[in-house]
């Protein structure tokens, strides 16, 4: 004789999540996904200081080297800067047949409001350059052909000074800021420097460099 067995399920076996683990693994979940964006987030913002730094170190040390090796090697006149420019207004100097002209104090910005300007530092060649060559308009959207802007968007130059030491010794300062001017303190004059803070996404950076050149070719 066949007997027929019926299987009783054990209750229990199958067992689901509560309502109370859901939460507790959903609320670890949140705090990991903070921590991975939060670590991100300050990755990404040390990476772009670095670039941000990188950057504008490079610029100064390019505008020196530039005016430095000209002084050196080019021969014809150098002529010295103004002493003490006025933020926004235009000057301009001259190492032999190249002729810089810059303003200090103000960013550089493709769309420049009433304390901004559309050049800083640019760079031509002009024959026959004197101290009393015109400098060009740094505040005009066009520059003259061939002239070359030697700072980038957000820049600014606070200092440019090229003094004579002695009869072939120049002494050239450049220090290049980069940064709104909420961020900076003193921001349109020669020593605008960084705030210690970090707004609106934007970063700042300075840099300074003094150098002193002897004149090589008359």
């Amino acid at each position: 004789m066949k007997t027929n067995m019926l299987t009783t399920p054990i209750r229990g076996a199958q067992k689901g999540f509560t309502i109370l683990e859901v939460m507790i693994s959903t609320l670890v979940f949140g705090v990991v996904l903070v921590v991975i964006t939060t670590a991100i987030m300050q990755f990404s913002h040390v990476y772009y200081r670095g670039v941000t730094e990188s950057t504008v170190q490079d610029t100064a040390r390019t505008i020196t080297d530039l005016i430095s090796q000209g002084i050196q090697f080019n021969g014809g006149d150098v002529t010295t800067t103004t002493a003490t420019p006025v933020a926004g207004s235009s000057y301009a100097f001259c190492v032999g047949n190249q002729q810089y002209s810059y303003t200090v104090g103000y960013q550089m910005k493709d769309s420049p409001s009433s304390s901004q300007t559309y050049h800083a530092l640019a760079v031509r060649d002009l024959s026959g350059c004197t101290a009393s060559s015109t400098a060009q308009n740094m505040r005009n959207a066009t520059l003259a052909a061939g002239s070359r802007e030697l700072l980038a968007q957000n820049m600014r130059l606070a200092r440019l000074q090229v003094t004579q030491v002695s009869a072939d010794v120049y002494k050239v300062s450049v220090r290049v800021v980069y940064g709104d001017d909420d961020i900076l303190n003193n921001p349109t004059t020669a020593t605008a420097a960084c705030k210690n803070l970090h707004a609106g996404g934007q970063f700042c950076a300075v840099s300074d460099i003094t150098t002193t050149v002897v004149k090589r070719v008359e």
